[in-house]
């Protein structure tokens, strides 16, 4: 029995599934399908939606075959600076607006409405891009989720939020006095000169910088904007349109007198402190060996805090580098002198010859001799022609070697303090 009713049920399902294959073929299929508009009297916004979209096609340009002006107001808001790859991110506003003839109503019959708010999905609007920017992919003028105010005359303003990645051309020579000029190029490479014109809102961008939030680290100034219109010379003879934006980044350099300025004056004064030590003291040489380390240590750490610019080393390097060579110098200097002291061969006629001038100068004698040498350095070089060879006579003969040995030391004070003005005179930036 059972048996029989499985087999009528599958029968009435077989016979049921052929009616609707039959019925599903045998009306024609419309081709032709037409969306209709509803008609919606209740809300005016509604309304106004249905009579400006119905039949819009935002891929078509809206003022064709006429020009649009597509005016652009630019208002920074924080940036920031990456050193090591020279990319300039700028986080921005903004401000485009346009007029859009398709997108017209009259107010009085949508109960006074002169303004609603659209997505910029649903509307025609400017394809935009940065020329110069640090980035390959295109997505930093993305305007598709932007909300924006459309006026009863078609008018369209849009603000987006954006941010913009661009490609700067630093200069890190003057490190920490640096400053960088940098570039924001807006061009509509899609659209001909003939079809969007770029225009700027306010020419004198007075409220230019009104948005912008101070930086850690720059100084962010505008300098100027420029229109340019180049022609494509690739395949045509049409004419594009770019606005250029140069700002100025000048880095707040008083937070590097602790970790750059400070230690380099201080090197300065210790490899001067050195060579005015006494040859024969022991504080001399200790002195010229921590020298030569504060110096290699304050290098290891330019190193690494130091940006790098190219070919060309910023001056602070120089300077460490010019430094660390003076010092080297103070402490080879500090070996010979000592060794030209300890000297008890014949004095050349040219040695004594400069050493006997030296010592006949109040001012050279005041520098050389000590106090207790001062007297019998005076009498014996007065007596020297006419005095005959005594034991008095050899023991300022030997005398000669280290009255030599001190003035080529203070000659080298002089030099290094000469060098270092050189050095500050050309690496120094002009204030």
């Amino acid at each position: 029995m059972r048996i029989l009713n499985v087999f009528g049920f599958f029968t009435i399902f077989c016979i049921n599934y052929s009616d609707q294959q039959f019925i599903m073929f045998s009306y024609p299929i419309k081709t032709d399908v037409r969306m209709q508009c509803k008609s919606i009297e209740n809300s005016p916004l509604l309304r106004l939606s249905n009579h400006l979209f119905c039949d819009y096609d935002k891929t078509i340009h809206p003022n064709y075959p006429k020009t649009t002006n597509v005016s652009l107001r630019f208002m920074p808001k924080l940036i920031n600076l990456e050193t090591d790859q020279a990319k300039l991110s700028l986080h921005s506003w903004i401000a485009l607006s346009w007029t859009d003839p398709q997108l017209t109503w009259t107010p009085s019959n949508y109960d006074g409405i002169n303004i609603t708010r659209v997505k910029s999905s649903r509307i025609w609007t400017p394809s935009l891009s940065i020329s110069n920017s640090g980035e390959m992919s295109n997505d930093q003028f993305d305007l598709s989720k932007v909300n924006c105010l459309l006026y009863n005359s078609g008018f369209v303003f849009c603000v987006p939020m954006l941010k913009f990645i661009a490609k700067c051309n630093p200069d890190y020579t003057y490190w920490p006095y640096d400053k960088h000029r940098c570039r924001i190029t807006f061009e509509s490479w899609v659209h001909t000169d003939e079809e969007v014109d770029l225009l700027m809102m306010d020419k004198t961008q007075i409220s230019l910088m009104n948005e912008y939030t101070n930086d850690t680290i720059w100084d962010f100034k505008f300098i100027n904007w420029t229109k340019e219109v180049t022609k494509n010379k690739c395949c045509s003879d049409d004419t594009f349109s770019t606005i250029n934006f140069d700002f100025l980044l000048t880095r707040y350099h008083s937070n590097y007198y602790t970790i750059v300025i400070v230690p380099a004056i201080a090197l300065i004064l210790l490899t001067l402190i050195v060579l005015c030590l006494n040859l024969n003291s022991v504080e001399r040489i200790a002195m010229a060996s921590v020298n030569f380390i504060c110096h290699l240590l304050c290098m290891y750490v330019m190193h690494w805090i130091v940006p790098y610019n190219g070919a060309n080393p910023p001056n602070i390097l120089i300077f460490y580098r010019e430094s660390l060579a003076l010092a080297t110098f103070a402490i080879i200097l500090t070996a010979v002198l000592r060794k030209l002291e300890a000297m008890s061969t014949q004095i050349p006629n040219w040695i004594s010859f400069t050493t006997t001038i030296v010592l006949s100068n109040k001012a050279g004698r005041f520098l050389i001799l000590k106090d207790d040498e001062f007297k019998m350095a005076g009498k014996d070089i007065a007596t020297e022609e006419s005095s005959d060879v005594s034991k008095s006579e050899m023991n300022t003969k030997k005398l000669f070697w280290k009255y030599f040995a001190a003035i080529i030391d203070w000659l080298s004070f002089f030099c290094v303090i000469l060098t270092y003005a050189i050095i500050l005179i050309i690496l120094v930036p002009a204030v």
